[in-house]
C-alpha cells in the first residue's frame, strides 16, 4: 500500500522540482537541485535501487557516479584551484596513499566517489551563491526535500513505522531504508530552513519547528543532538530580529521559560534513549580498554558502541608503524567487523591513521574559522553551529559515510566558502543569470 503512495508522491514531487528548475537561470543551482532530487528519489525506492543492476553497481551507486562525472564536466576549471579546498585535497591525498599502500582498491574507489560527490556539490553551491542572493539559492534548495518530508508525514498519518530498537521505540522514516541516512535528509532540510532569511517563505518559523519534530520522530538520537545548536541559534536570531535592542533581554528571558519546559518534556520522554550517553560520559575512563576485557554488560552500553570502538582502536594500535601513520585503508573494516565504527573519528584514525585524522580535524577547524569570518554575521553563526552539529554527530555515528550526510556537509562548506572571502557576486546585478566567471580575487585560487 505505502509503495503506491511513494510512486504517486514521487511523480508529484518530480513535477514540482522540474518546475522549480525551469524558473532558475543558474545552471549550477539547477545541478544541485536535480542531484539532491535524484538521490532522495532513488533512495525512496531502496527495494529496487540498492540491488546490483549493472556490473555489480546498484542504481543508487550509478546515480552518484553520474552526478560526480556531470559535476566535473559542468564546473569551470578554475573551481578546482580554489584555495578553500587545499585542506580537502590534503585529506583526499592521504585517502589515496592509504588505499594504495594497503591495496584497498575497491574501498578507495567507493570513498573517492563519495568525496567527489561532496566536492562537485559544494563547489556548485559556492558558484550559485556567488551568482545569486542567498535567499534565492536556499529557497530553491528546499524543493528536492519535498519528497522525503512528505513521505515521512504520510508515514505518520498512515502508520507506516519501522521498529528500530529493542526497547519498543519506533522510527517514522517515510518508507526509506534506514533511519541513519534518513535522519541526515531531515537534518539537511532543517539546516537550509535555518539559513533562510526571515520572510523568504511563508510560515518559515512553524515549518522549521515542525521539521525539528519530524527529526525527533525519526528516532535517531545522535541527529537530535546535532541540531540542538542550530535550533538554539535559530530561535535567538528570530527573537533578536523581531524586537528592538532594549526589549531583547526581557523577551529572551521570557522565551527561555517555555523553551526550558519543552526541553524538559522532551528530555523526560527520551530519557531512557539517552541514558547511555550519560553513562559513557561519567564512566569514560573505565570503558576505554581492550575488547577482551569487556563484560557482557559493558558490551551493551551505548548500543554496543563503546565495545565496537575498542575493537577498532585495539586493531589500529596493534598495527605496524606505517599503518598507524596512513591507516589500514579505506573501508578496510568491511568484512572484518560486523558494523562500521559508529564514530567518524575512530573510523578515520583506523582507516587513514594519524595523518588522516589530523587532516579531518583540520578541515573542520578551517570550516569553523571560515564561518566566523563570514560577511553575514547571522548566517556565519548559523553555519558555525551547523559544522559544530556535524562534529557532535561524528562522535557517535558516521554522518559523512552516507551520501546523505555528505550532502549536508557540501551545503555547509559551499555556503561558508561563497561569502567567507572576497566580494560577493550577487552585489553586482549584472551577474544574475549569466555564465559565471568565478568572482573571488586571485588570492582565492591555489
Amino acid at each position: 500500500m505505502f509503495e503506491i503512495v511513494k510512486v504517486v508522491m514521487a511523480i508529484i514531487c518530480a513535477v514540482f522540482v522540474f518546475k522549480t528548475c525551469k524558473n532558475l537561470k543558474n545552471k549550477y543551482l539547477i545541478f544541485v537541485v536535480l542531484a539532491l532530487w535524484l538521490r532522495y528519489t532513488l533512495s525512496a525506492f531502496h527495494q529496487i535501487t540498492y540491488d546490483p543492476f549493472v556490473a555489480g553497481f546498484s542504481l543508487n551507486a550509478l546515480g552518484s557516479i553520474s552526478v560526480v562525472l556531470l559535476g566535473v564536466l559542468l564546473l569551470p576549471n578554475l573551481t578546482f584551484r580554489l584555495r578553500q579546498y587545499i585542506v580537502f585535497y590534503a585529506f583526499f591525498a592521504i585517502i589515496i596513499i592509504s588505499g594504495l599502500v594497503n591495496s584497498e582498491v575497491k574501498g578507495l574507489i567507493n570513498v573517492l566517489v563519495k568525496w567527489g560527490y561532496f566536492f562537485v556539490l559544494s563547489a556548485a553551491v559556492f558558484l550559485s551563491l556567488r551568482m545569486q542572493p542567498t535567499k534565492v539559492v536556499f529557497k530553491a534548495l528546499l524543493a528536492p526535500f519535498l519528497l522525503p518530508v512528505s513521505l515521512q508525514v504520510l508515514s505518520i498519518l498512515l502508520g507506516e513505522v519501522k521498529a528500530t530498537e529493542g526497547d519498543g521505540s519506533a522510527s517514522y522514516i517515510g518508507g526509506y531504508n534506514h533511519e541513519a541516512a534518513f535522519s541526515m535528509i531531515i537534518v539537511g532540510f532543517i539546516l537550509v530552513l535555518g539559513w533562510l532569511e526571515r520572510k523568504t517563505i511563508r510560515f518559515h518559523a512553524p515549518l522549521f519547528f515542525i521539521s525539528v519534530f519530524l527529526l525527533v520522530l525519526v528516532n535517531y538520537r545522535t541527529s537530535m543532538l546535532a541540531v540542538l545548536p542550530v535550533v538554539l541559534i535559530f530561535i535567538l536570531t528570530m527573537l533578536s530580529e523581531r524586537f528592538e535592542s532594549k526589549y531583547k533581554l526581557p523577551i529572551l528571558a521570557a522565551a527561555a521559560v517555555p523553551l526550558i519546559a519543552i526541553g524538559l518534556l522532551i528530555s523526560s520522554s527520551l530519557a531512557e534513549r539517552f541514558s547511555d550517553i550519560t553513562l559513557v560520559v561519567t564512566n569514560f575512563s573505565d570503558l576505554i580498554k581492550a575488547p577482551m576485557y569487556y563484560s557482557d554488560a559493558d558490551q551493551d552500553i551505548f548500543s554496543s558502541r563503546m565495545y565496537l570502538w575498542s575493537q577498532y582502536l585495539y586493531a589500529f594500535f596493534n598495527s605496524d608503524w606505517l599503518n598507524q601513520w596512513v591507516g589500514l585503508g579505506p573501508e578496510h573494516w568491511d568484512g572484518l567487523f560486523k558494523h562500521y565504527a559508529h564514530n567518524a573519528y575512530v573510523s578515520y584514525i583506523y582507516e587513514y591513521g594519524y595523518l588522516g585524522i589530523t587532516a579531518f580535524l583540520a578541515i573542520n577547524i578551517y570550516l569553523l574559522i571560515s564561518a566566523l569570518k563570514h560577511r553575514s554575521k547571522v548566517l556565519g553563526q548559523k553555519l558555525f553551529f551547523s559544522v559544530l552539529g556535524i562534529m557532535v554527530m561524528s562522535l557517535s555515528t558516521m554522518p559523512l559515510w552516507n551520501i546523505e550526510g555528505l550532502i549536508c556537509y557540501a551545503l555547509i562548506a559551499g555556503a561558508i566558502f561563497a561569502k567567507g572571502h572576497g566580494p560577493h557576486a550577487s552585489e553586482t546585478p549584472s551577474t544574475l543569470g549569466r555564465e559565471v566567471k568565478i568572482p573571488p580575487p586571485p588570492a582565492d585560487t591555489i
